[in-house]
């Protein structure tokens, strides 16, 4: 960058040579006499420039070879101007070259040069920029008027030779709006590049927003270009930490998508990340972005303030993962500052989570330095690789400082599986030192839980995997092709059924849509069986959640219908129909409300037991869609009509008014199947169940209840008492109506046990009641963590499900 900023700079070594006396800087301008020449031999003439030589007396030591400029006969015809002297024919000579068509044709034409100080600077800048054309000079000085001349007007588009700089890129430069416009009109040429290949855009990168308005109003072709270093005019903004003309060049189209590097600057490569334009979002809010972060580089992602700013910048088609000039992602910045928001709206984006700086820390490293407790959990929940060692060797745990309040974070990665350092490491503390095993931070306080069933539950399971040890001996194909997968209800909760099938997906090795045969699912663990089913990733599911939460539950309750069927429709296709899943066989449980009692309902993409043995639906009621009929979006959005937080989607409601852990439903679902199917002989489709897994949304702290009894006030106070004793119960009846643990589960565990197909319950215990539409990130990324750490505790029995399924895909 020095390179050209020094190539206009009058430097200093001028003001020093212009204090110095007249006999020894023999570049000072002098105002001198005309007739004392009249004896002096005339070496060169030019127009009124001339060459003098040493008088006829050539031994006086006192006169040398003289450049003189006449001053026009119009004003004086004895005063003139001495530019330079020197001892040496050559030297005289040279500098006659560099002086004789440029300064006496400005003299001419500006009188703001025409006199000693205007020439001095005209002679100053000539000797500093001996290439430079008269054009330069006029651009330089702010000549406008010049410009009207023609032989300036020749040199308008000619580069100077050494820096190849134009004209243009001088009043730029100068940051001279009036002179860059005079310019324009006349045409100046704004593709033109340096010897370094700075464009126009580079160099008004570093001076004022109106300029690069101006330019930008003629012509942006170049304004995406690199230079010889790699730079593009948005970068060179930010370097000098210009924010105003930053924005204006994002104004103007900069792309922020142009990673600074030492590619070539052909402008067909540019960018390997599709183009980035943000100039509508910059124009209409000129004040979303924190200039301060600017200077470092990056894209607007990096100096975004909110969630709303990084939602909307990303749809504009903004890089998510793209650098600043310290290798840092807008992610590290978000850590950096401490902005949890901005971090969930990142992550929820896809931002790659495991990206390290020109430091090689990733994001995790940077938030245990900045002991940031929910950015942490944030960054492990979506997957911030433990082991990633930065130029140093150090794994974010070693970057912990336990005494200095890093306590609690150490739990937090040590819950999960962090790992301590080697034993080579230097610099270790007591909570990462490889030779130690004493103490691994403080966890939080352990929340009231319901009386443990582990032995009764470890009967249970032993009881029925025998009969599962044997089928798998036995590999019996004809058995297999019944692995069950049940999702709960639980609203926001959902994100807890993703993390859980992550670590499950990582123990089995393949995408864990893969590995069952049968996905039945309530409410939003429905809404998450069909995306699965409709091809969507468990990261990308995890990221929908977190979108989802943002727009779904806007306003108070019940919330508008209509953000959350966009956002299933975008997901799930606006006309896929049930039946154009294959595979697995899906069971999405809703709640037909049109009649009393009311009925449970199951979305199949199968066709019913009932329509297998050929009954058809009759009664009162509308018959109800079949699979090639059932439009996804509409089957999720009626398995999701929770009473009081979303309208009933026309007959349906929330199918966990009957069944919010579905594993009882989907298990006699099945096994009704396999009846109907044996009923018509299809024998060979039938396929008991040989596992079961069930996920639960989390179990909430066992609290207190005192005042549940409804009866005939008698005073003020039993007023009062009665009052809180109806708001218990009907939350005790809307609890057990929607209940999904507890006696359910000891139901399907007990019936599993007696039929010997193997059971897997996961469900962590939250440290709080998470309610269904909950948006606070530090309490939901809080409830993901411990989900992790309750599988991390629980990992073996998670590769002990993991074997029986991956075994079973095996033999298919």
């Amino acid at each position: 960058m020095s390179s050209w900023l020094g190539a206009l700079g009058l430097t200093s070594g001028f003001v020093l040579r212009n204090l110095l006396s007249q006999q020894s800087n023999p570049n000072k301008v002098l105002d001198v006499k005309s007739d004392q020449y009249s004896d002096r031999f005339v070496q060169c003439r030019e127009d009124a420039l001339v060459l003098y030589g040493p008088g006829k007396e050539q031994k006086s030591t006192k006169e040398k070879y003289e450049i003189v400029l006449q001053r026009p006969c119009t004003e004086t015809l004895h005063q003139a101007f001495s530019l330079y002297r020197s001892n040496e024919l050559h030297e005289a000579e040279v500098r006659f070259l560099q002086l004789k068509d440029k300064v006496p044709l400005l003299v001419g034409i500006s009188r703001e040069v025409c006199n000693l100080g205007g020439i001095q600077k005209l002679c100053d800048a000539l000797q500093e920029n001996p290439t430079w054309t008269v054009a330069h000079l006029a651009a330089l000085f702010a000549l406008q008027d010049t410009f009207q001349h023609p032989v300036v007007l020749s040199y308008l588009n000619l580069p100077d030779l050494n820096a190849g700089i134009s004209p243009l890129q001088v009043a730029i430069k100068m940051g001279n709006l009036r002179t860059v416009q005079t310019l324009l009109n006349a045409k100046a040429s704004l593709e033109h590049l340096d010897n370094q290949a700075n464009s126009v855009f580079h160099y008004a990168a570093n001076t004022t927003k109106e300029i690069i308005l101006a330019l930008s109003t003629e012509s942006t072709k170049c304004l995406n270009y690199r230079n010889a270093d790699g730079h593009t005019p948005l970068h060179m903004a930010c370097l000098a930490d210009k924010p105003e003309c930053v924005k204006a060049l994002l104004v103007a189209g900069a792309d922020v998508n142009i990673s600074a590097s030492q590619a070539s600057v052909n402008s067909s490569t540019l960018a390997a990340a599709p183009p980035g334009c943000v100039g509508d979002f910059l124009h209409e809010n000129p004040n979303k972005l924190h200039a301060q972060d600017m200077k470092f580089g990056g894209t607007p992602l990096h100096w975004s303030c909110s969630r709303e700013v990084i939602e909307t910048l990303v749809n504009m088609g903004c890089d998510i993962n793209s650098r600043n000039f310290d290798g840092r992602t807008a992610l590290h910045i978000m850590v950096l500052r401490k902005r949890l928001e901005c971090v969930v709206a990142l992550l929820s984006r896809d931002a790659d989570v495991n990206i390290g700086d020109n430091d090689g820390n990733t994001p995790l490293h940077l938030a245990v330095t900045e002991g940031s407790y929910a950015i942490v959990q944030a960054l492990v929940v979506f997957g911030a690789d433990l082991t990633y060692e930065n130029n140093m060797g150090a794994t974010p745990r070693h970057g912990i400082a336990p005494e200095s309040g890093g306590d609690k974070i150490l739990y937090v990665l040590h819950s999960v599986g962090a790992p301590r350092c080697s034993l080579n490491m230097q610099g270790c503390n007591r909570g990462c030192e490889g030779s130690s095993f004493d103490y691994n931070g403080v966890p939080p306080a352990t929340p009231p839980s319901s009386e443990s069933r582990e032995i009764l539950n470890q009967m249970l399971s032993v009881a029925g995997m025998d009969v599962a040890a044997n089928r798998v001996m036995a590999a019996d194909k004809g058995s297999r092709g019944g692995r069950l997968l049940c999702l709960d209800g639980g609203g926001i909760r959902g994100l807890v059924l993703v993390v859980i099938l992550l670590e499950l997906e990582k123990a089995v090795g393949f995408p864990v849509i893969q590995c069952f045969d049968w996905m039945a699912g309530t409410s939003t663990g429905g809404i998450l069986a069909l995306g699965l089913a409709a091809g969507k990733s468990l990261k990308e599911c995890l990221c929908l959640y977190f979108r989802m939460k943002e727009h779904a539950f806007v306003g108070g309750r019940p919330y508008n219908s209509e953000p959350l069927e966009n956002i299933l429709k975008e997901a799930l296709g606006t006309h896929t129909v049930m039946s154009d899943i294959q595979y697995p066989k899906v069971i999405i449980t809703g709640v037909l409300a049109d009649r009393k009692p009311v009925a449970l309902h199951m979305f199949r993409n199968y066709p019913s037991p009932s329509r297998v043995i050929g009954l058809e639906e009759v009664g009162l009621f509308k018959p109800t869609l079949s699979p090639e009929e059932q439009l996804l979006w509409r089957a999720a959005r009626a398995t999701g009509a929770a009473p009081s937080y979303f309208r009933a989607f026309g007959r349906f409601l929330d199918g966990g008014l009957i069944a919010n852990n579905p594993t009882l439903d989907a298990m006699t679902e099945i096994h009704e199947y396999n009846l109907a199917l044996q009923a018509v002989g299809r024998t060979s489709e039938v396929k008991p169940l040989t596992i079961v897994v069930s996920l639960g949304t989390g179990l909430v702290p066992v609290t207190q209840q005192k005042e549940i009894d409804v009866f005939r006030p008698e005073s003020l106070w039993d007023t009062a008492r009665l009052a809180v004793g109806v708001s218990a119960l009907g939350a005790l009846l809307v609890d057990q109506a929607t209940a999904s643990d507890g006696r359910v589960v000891h139901r399907a565990r007990a019936w599993c046990s007696m039929t010997g197909v193997p059971y897997y319950r996961f469900t962590p215990q939250l440290s709080e009641d998470i309610s269904m539409d909950e948006k606070n990130d530090e309490k939901l990324v809080n409830m993901l963590w411990e989900t992790k750490a309750y599988i991390h505790s629980n990992y073996s029995m998670v590769r002990e499900a993991a074997f029986l399924l991956s075994n079973e895909q095996q033999h298919r």
